[in-house]
């Protein structure tokens, strides 16, 4: 590559939800588009919004019910009482999924995941299981009403859509959930009619709401609908902790939440619980992606150039300024870029890159994937092709980043998955718990479409090889 660069004791019991889904509930106190990228990955991106005969993997920390599975929370004989398998070191299919889901997205949070899904003969789109501390995952409660703070299998989650059908020739079918993302307690979705719900933790106006001061966010219902201009539709979400972000259809980046390490990219470091336009370099550019998992954010136009804002005290923005927190958008490797980029992804302290010829850069602070020894780098260093999976008899190219809080994940022209990073309770899914210095292979029988991964678990959305 052309670079030179407080907990109270919880109670167990079971019930059965309104939709006949078996969960366990845990009580607590309330004090508590590029044109430039290969036919491929546009067949990958084709397989992930059609949602065809798509399959969900998850792996991880088991305990909050993130994984979407109670089998694995049944309780050991001891005092106290504890999970049996809180850690799940391989990627396992989640158990509720069959033919009749038809799955569009999903995404994993803190201790919870939330996926855009159909189901045959119910109107619901939106799925969610794990941590429900702050209605991250709607308003979920037993048959008494009472509110839960932990969901162990997949429940429905309501949201205000359209009712009936607007046939048209934008509108042509009901309204559904095809996107979502979610930060530490707070959830996103777009729909097929480009509207935007929020809901969870609004500390910060990350939900892009008011901030009510003293706000019980444990077993609320509130789900906001935000409020914009539809002439230029927002076409990727994208959640870092405690902030948001909106890619128009235009290349226009919108910003809510948290800013006080320039996330927001608004000019201040501020929190805003309204819609703000990400300023800098990235005005007058087409954004085509947007990558946050923390409090630095990379952007990718359609020239192939990269920009970023927020926090860069390990180095994530050295190329275009030393400031340790930068709350515009700045062009990085302005002035020796050689390459079109096509993938971004951005943790909390390493960023990475990929080229059209697949190949993958890293740089910041971390499990770079470089093994041990090299843990800081203020300049993008290419990572050997043969760790993907690359050789003289197999010539493969990675065609999709992803990033955690302090991992990577990378998926290759065969579909083939690798991840490296900090192992948070197995998250890494390759059979151990250790860091990982160097990508690894996780072993999943399918072709990988897309990963998301949360604080110590991951999902994936696959699709069978034959």
């Amino acid at each position: 590559m052309q670079i030179h660069f407080g907990i109270k004791k919880i109670t167990k019991k079971f019930s059965i939800f309104k939709n006949g889904i078996r969960s366990m509930q845990i009580y607590r106190s309330e004090t508590t588009n590029d044109p430039q990228i290969d036919g491929l990955e546009q067949f990958t991106q084709k397989n992930i919004s059609s949602g065809e005969k798509n399959s969900l993997f998850a792996w991880g920390f088991s305990a909050t019910g993130a994984l979407g599975n109670e089998n694995l929370l049944k309780l050991r004989k001891e005092d106290p009482p504890f999970p049996r398998k809180v850690i799940k070191r391989f990627p396992r299919r989640m158990k509720f999924f069959n033919p009749k889901f038809t799955i569009y997205d999903g995404a994993a949070g803190n201790g919870f995941t939330v996926i855009a899904a159909t189901y045959r003969n119910s109107s619901h789109t939106l799925f969610g299981c794990g941590l429900n501390t702050d209605s991250q995952i709607g308003f979920q409660s037993n048959r008494s009403n009472e509110p839960l703070v932990c969901v162990a299998n997949l429940v429905p989650i309501d949201l205000p859509l359209e009712e009936s059908n607007v046939v048209s020739k934008h509108r042509p079918t009901q309204e559904r959930v095809v996107k979502v993302a979610c930060g530490r307690a707070h959830t996103i979705c777009l729909t097929s009619h480009d509207n935007v719900f929020t809901m969870g933790n609004n500390s910060f106006g990350q939900c892009a709401r008011p901030i009510v001061e003293n706000e019980k966010y444990f077993g609320s219902k509130k789900i906001s609908k935000i409020d914009y201009d539809h002439s230029d539709p927002i076409v990727q979400i994208e959640c870092g902790l405690d902030h948001s972000l909106f890619l128009t259809a235009s290349g226009v980046v919108y910003s809510c939440g948290l800013g006080c390490d320039g996330q927001l990219g608004n000019g201040s470091f501020k929190i805003s619980p309204i819609l703000t336009k990400v300023q800098g370099d990235i005005l007058g550019e087409k954004i085509i992606s947007i990558s946050s998992a923390a409090d630095c954010v990379l952007a990718l136009n359609d020239k192939g150039q990269i920009f970023g804002w927020g926090n860069s005290e390990y180095g994530q923005l050295a190329s275009a300024t030393d400031n340790a927190q930068v709350n515009v958008s700045r062009q990085l490797f302005a002035k020796n870029q050689q390459d079109f980029f096509v993938n971004v992804a951005a943790s909390g302290s390493m960023c990475a890159l990929s080229n059209r010829a697949g190949r993958v850069c890293v740089w910041g602070y971390g499990f770079l994937g470089l093994g041990p020894n090299v843990k800081h780098l203020r300049k993008p260093t290419e990572l050997s092709p043969i760790l993907f999976g690359s050789n003289d008899l197999k010539q493969t190219k990675i065609i999709k980043l992803f990033a955690g809080l302090n991992q990577f994940g990378a998926i290759n022209d065969l579909g083939e998955l690798f991840m490296w990073g900090v192992n948070n309770r197995g998250n890494l899914g390759i059979g151990s718990v250790s860091d990982i210095s160097y990508p690894h292979r996780v072993p999943i029988a399918e072709s990988v479409l897309k990963l998301s991964l949360g604080l110590d678990h991951s999902i994936a959305i696959t699709k069978k090889l034959m």
